[in-house]
């Protein structure tokens, strides 16, 4: 039988559920070129659900703004660089797509 504490909460689970959090928080945490993406992509497609959870169209979106944002010299235009800060910013809306 499993225990609950006076919360109403099982023990352990509430301090896994907050660890896991603290654990995640630092991986969504976006460098400033990716933000930048981020930013321009969510900008330049105003419903953001379809390209989100297709991964071809959510790589060609963020394709696309990252070369933009290079061009323009507003984030590092290094291809290394900027293919990193792309795959974050693809990562973070990806995991954070809108309903």
């Amino acid at each position: 039988m499993t225990r609950i504490d006076r919360h109403g909460v099982v023990p352990g689970l509430a301090g896994a559920a907050l660890g896991l959090l603290a654990a995640l928080a630092p991986a969504f945490a976006l460098s400033s070129d990716a933000q930048a993406i981020v930013d321009r992509v969510r900008a330049t497609t105003p419903n953001l659900h379809p390209v989100c959870s297709d991964r071809g169209k959510l790589t060609q979106v963020v394709t696309a703004a990252t070369i933009a944002l290079a061009e323009a010299k507003k984030i590092n235009g290094d291809h290394a660089i900027a293919r990193a800060a792309g795959q974050e910013a693809g990562r973070y809306l990806y995991f954070h797509c809108p309903s």
